[in-house]
């Protein structure tokens, strides 16, 4: 004797849907466009990583960016719930992995890399059914952003592209003063070529010309360190930006000491500005003074330590 299952009726219910969201589905999970379709949020936003490359999608993890947050599996199960609750997200990120139900830990894990993704593409309405949209494109480094607006039956018409340096932004916040041979100036109107006071591995001050400069949007919630030293010197900028030592500034604490002095305050602050700020000196140690404190570029790949470098 064969005993069948019998299936309770709100499965029964979501299966039907999921096998309808299917049957819309391209090849690769996402929404296909096609005549007379409306397509939510969501299905917008796969549509807009399927057009331009989902793989090349550059968008900073919050879970490791400013700084660490716990373990992301543990996160994924926390958080969950909630994100079951959004049923228009939920339901469009199990229709593109094509997922059901029970959600083992490593499901739950899986939903939750799609919904931070997701979270990093903005829509914002525009006129009618449209979407304004923003999209950085590339790798870690170079790449380009590209903005426009998609209609909500799929049409994405691009406004603009342009090349652009793509890292997450752990940099100064406008107004800082980089020290250069000319007197200070401010960060935000460094350009490439200008001279610029660097530490060598020697430790001796030398003015370099600038490389590359770099200008990042934040993200939303985003917080800065407003740090104060013991001789007065003090300065906003993003928690994970270096120092010439190899810490960063969201984990320095009020006695540490910094550049010849003590830290007497190293506050998380929300961020008032748009965009931070960086340089990339020429030079073996990245360093660069901002507002008289001696910290590293975010641009540069040495992954060693300055005072390794020096004997430090």
């Amino acid at each position: 004797m064969v005993l069948h299952r019998v299936m309770k009726p709100r499965h029964l219910v979501f299966l039907l849907f999921t096998i309808f969201i299917a049957g819309c589905l391209a090849p690769g999970g996402g929404p296909s466009p096609h005549p007379n379709a409306t397509y939510t949020p969501t299905q917008l936003k796969y549509l807009l990583l399927d057009h331009y490359g989902e793989g090349q999608f550059f968008y900073c993890d919050p879970d490791y960016y400013p700084v660490g947050r716990g373990d992301e599996a543990e996160r994924a199960v926390t958080n969950f719930p909630e994100i079951q609750n959004e049923t228009e997200v939920f339901s469009a990120i199990i229709a593109r992995k094509r997922l059901q139900p029970p959600y083992s830990n490593d499901t739950k894990l899986l939903i939750y890399r799609e919904y931070k993704k997701l979270n990093a593409i903005p829509l914002v309405p525009a006129k009618g059914d449209t979407y304004s949209f923003s999209l950085q494109i590339g790798t870690r480094g170079e790449g380009r952003r590209v903005s426009g607006i998609i209609r909500s039956d799929g049409t994405i018409l691009e406004e603009r592209s342009e090349q652009a340096v793509l890292t997450c932004p752990i940099c100064l916040s406008r107004g800082t003063s980089i020290d250069t041979p000319a007197g200070p100036v401010r960060v935000e109107e460094m350009q490439m070529g200008m001279l610029v006071w660097t530490l060598d591995a020697d430790g001796n001050r030398r003015a370099v010309p600038v490389l590359l400069t770099v200008k990042t949007r934040v993200p939303p919630l985003h917080q800065a360190v407003h740090l104060r030293l013991s001789d007065g010197r003090e300065l906003y900028a993003s928690p994970g930006h270096p120092t010439t030592d190899g810490r960063f500034l969201g984990t320095l604490a009020v006695g540490d000491g910094l550049d010849g002095a003590r830290v007497i305050g190293a506050d998380l602050e929300p961020a008032e500005e748009e965009c931070t700020y960086d340089i990339l000196p020429e030079g073996e140690t990245g360093g660069y003074w901002a507002n008289g404190i001696l910290l590293k570029s975010t641009l540069f790949e040495d992954p060693r330590p300055f005072t390794e470098k020096v004997g430090g």
